[in-house]
């Protein structure tokens, strides 16, 4: 799920990299003052949900100009 300006997104995926481009196509349209948006992100395997989770924040720290850790 994605928290953006315009309300909830409730995303679904038959695979990892499947959600993750969804999640970033999302992500990508909110208007950077926006960002970061909340999201969670739940699944049956835990590192999955740890990579996605990740990947996410990751790409939304590099949006808005955050340096890496």
């Amino acid at each position: 799920m994605i928290g953006t300006p315009a309300g909830s997104k409730l995303l679904a995926a038959a695979t990892e990299r499947q959600a993750a481009l969804s999640a970033e196509r999302i992500i990508l349209r909110c208007p950077r003052a926006a960002l970061p948006v909340p999201l969670w992100v739940q699944c049956a395997d835990s590192a999955i949900t740890a990579r996605l989770s990740a990947y996410l924040g990751d790409l939304q720290a590099e949006l808005i100009g955050v340096p890496a850790a």
